[in-house]
């Protein structure tokens, strides 16, 4: 598989940018498995449409997926917390922390913690507990505990508390976000400042504005979906993720099955112009 950056010189046609969150969307929820969209993420690469990941999955869970993948592009990890850029001579990356630093959000939770409330972060939990609660092996859980701008937590606190412990971890300049399986501490960023990032990033690289297709599943992705040209929901384990847009698609299928489906669909309407 390749393993240099795809450096893009020309604009693709359709000048389209594809970001999208990974679990539940183009991976499925259970097997984390991609293969039912490989038929959409070939055309995209055989046209040179960028397929950027955007998920709260670290660095180092990624890089094995893009390699997993064939996938050269850069990347958005922690919930629009760090930008990963390859650097052309495809020996690591150039990165860019959006958020704030994991070592400020420890220091952060430690304080609230010892204002009573309670909840355990990756941070607390062995390896063997992040792979119990995700359905990762071992390994994969080992590179999910690598964190640089975020902290995944289970409440284990009274739901009435939650409301005030986000209105504390403002005072930390971070805020609480809820994933599909996890709250997630982070600083004032979302997935929609990974897309506005690449958003720029296109439009100064092809001189052109690019049109940005997103999609995903769950709560997390409500701000990427809304700052997309083009927002796709995919169908969610618990009920699907309501867009107040008249232009919204929702996947007829959940997981890579409605990706591969939806990104055809959105190529095919693209290309005839209707």
């Amino acid at each position: 598989m390749s393993t240099q950056p795809r450096i893009i010189n020309t604009v693709p046609t359709p000048r389209l940018v594809v970001i999208t969150d990974l679990d539940g969307t183009l991976l499925d929820h259970h097997d984390y498995s991609a293969r039912p969209a490989r038929q959409a993420l070939q055309r995209l690469r055989e046209t040179g449409i960028p397929v950027i990941f955007n998920t709260s999955k670290t660095c180092d869970e990624v890089i094995k997926l893009r390699h997993d993948l064939d996938n050269t592009d850069p990347f958005v990890c922690e919930n629009g917390s760090v930008i990963y850029i390859p650097k052309a001579d495809g020996q690591g990356y150039n990165s860019e922390v959006l958020g704030i630093s994991y070592v400020e959000i420890l220091k952060a939770l430690h304080i609230l913690r010892k204002r009573g409330f309670r909840f355990r972060g990756f941070n607390d939990m062995p390896t063997s507990e992040v792979a119990a609660l995700t359905g990762l092996d071992e390994d994969n859980a080992w590179l999910a505990k690598k964190r640089a701008a975020t902290e995944p937590m289970l409440w284990t606190d009274s739901v009435n508390n939650i409301e005030d412990f986000r209105t504390q971890l403002a005072e930390f300049r971070l805020t609480l976000t809820k994933g599909g399986r996890f709250y997630h501490v982070m600083g004032d960023t979302n997935k929609a400042s990974g897309l506005e990032f690449f958003r720029q990033y296109y439009q100064h690289l092809w001189q052109d504005r690019p049109l940005m297709a997103a999609l995903g599943d769950g709560e997390n992705d409500r701000s990427m979906l809304d700052a997309a040209d083009f927002p796709i929901v995919i169908p969610g384990q618990s009920g699907t993720l309501e867009l107040q847009r008249p232009d919204v698609v929702v996947a007829k299928s959940k997981g890579p099955a409605g990706w591969n489906s939806a990104i055809l669909e959105l190529l095919k309407q693209l290309s005839t112009g209707s």
